[in-house]
């Protein structure tokens, strides 16, 4: 352990760090401000729901009255045109068609649909017994908000803590190299397997620089956005919606998430893909022993997964599509989307927890394998 803080305090000491962190969170605040519309909708409703709870059908003309601005009431009054639950009514038969239309030339793909669909009828059956699309959540402004909050400032901190753990771990691996002391070290009673605590130290060091931006930036963003009343609302409520393409759809999940229990898996998973990014650094730094190199090819494997995926999308190929959604990289650009049915960029429920652990053990254990190989390189 005391090897870990020595480590540690290697990054500590190092400037450009603390550069790229201000930077980040100058630019997670940016973010913060610059996406201010409906704030103070936002904020009476969140207050008025806080006093008086989230149920539409119970409260609604109490919650109307209780919000101050008569602009905001009729907002809000506009929004509510039927105040029945959506999922009463709702048939994923529909949605299931939309999507198998769409991978129409790939008889795979339609079948992994189809599967997937028939497994999500029973989640809107239970959201309907529930009455969950019921939930005030914001109003008509809670697309945006969520949008905003899940699919903008979380995808930034996601991001900037996995890019800080592929740099901060290859820095780790290049010091003794840049420094000159790699053969000196090698030679030492801890020799080569200074190597693994240099890979823990980074993966700890890249989870506390993302606590470290999340907990500083989600201050700021909660400093003006008021959720005291939004907590326990339930994402799925009737207001929240996907838009994709021509297809707007409820935002369906797998499983129950109030806001708070959301945002609580969001960072879980946002965690987990900063680790898995910090093994594959660790992997590369191992087999490659000029760090610039390592740093490039992951961006090279990264860009090309996103051209893959692209181009198979382009191409109709769906079958090979929906396997390349299990990269990495496409839990990134899927972010907000995490644990609804996501559409044709998924075929299993909880697909990203899957992913996520699967890289997580390739991540492990190719880490392991790379440890052995650089156990037996000659560094001369």
């Amino acid at each position: 352990m005391t090897l870990v803080g020595y480590e540690l305090k290697k990054l500590l000491r190092l400037p450009a760090l603390w550069v790229f962190l201000v930077l980040c969170l100058a630019l997670n605040c940016l973010l913060v401000f610059s996406g201010n519309s409906g704030r103070d909708f936002f904020n009476e409703t969140s207050a008025a729901a806080s006093v008086l709870g989230q149920r539409v059908d119970e409260n609604f003309p109490r919650l109307l009255s209780a919000m101050p601005h008569t602009e905001n009431r009729d907002i809000l009054l506009s929004s509510v045109t039927d105040l029945t639950d959506p999922f009463d009514s709702y048939d994923t038969a529909a949605l299931s068609e939309v999507y198998e239309k769409q991978a129409g030339n790939s008889p795979i793909a339609v079948a992994w649909l189809q599967q997937k669909y028939d497994t999500l009828s029973p989640r809107v059956v239970a959201l309907a017994g529930e009455d969950t699309g019921m939930d005030l959540y914001a109003g008509p402004i809670t697309h945006d908000s969520h949008q905003f909050l899940f699919g903008t400032l979380l995808r930034a901190i996601s991001a900037e803590s996995s890019i800080l753990g592929v740099l901060i771990v290859l820095y780790l691996f290049g010091y003794e190299h840049m420094v000159k002391t790699e053969l000196a070290v090698c030679t030492m009673r801890k020799g080569r397997r200074l190597w693994q605590t240099k890979a823990a130290a980074g993966i700890i060091a890249a989870l506390l620089m993302f606590l470290a931006l999340t907990l500083l930036s989600l201050s700021v963003y909660f400093s003006v956005w008021d959720y005291s009343g939004i907590w326990n609302a339930n994402v799925s409520s009737q207001f929240n919606y996907i838009q994709e393409l021509f297809v707007v759809k409820p935002f369906l999940t797998w499983g129950d998430f109030t806001v708070a229990g959301y945002l609580a898996a969001s960072l879980g998973m946002i965690a987990a893909l900063t680790i898995i990014f910090c093994l594959a650094a660790a992997i590369l730094g191992f087999l490659i022993r000029n760090t610039y190199t390592a740093a490039v090819l992951l961006l090279l494997l990264c860009a090309g997964g996103i051209s893959l995926e692209a181009a198979f999308s382009n191409l109709g190929l769906w079958t090979a599509y929906a396997l390349s959604c299990f990269q990495p990289i496409s839990l990134w650009m899927t972010q907000n989307l995490w644990f609804t049915e996501s559409g044709i960029s998924t075929i299993l429920p909880w697909q990203e927890i899957i992913t996520a652990c699967l890289w997580l053990l390739l991540g492990g254990g190719g880490t392991a394998l790379a440890l052995r190989r650089f156990y037996r390189k000659d560094l001369a």
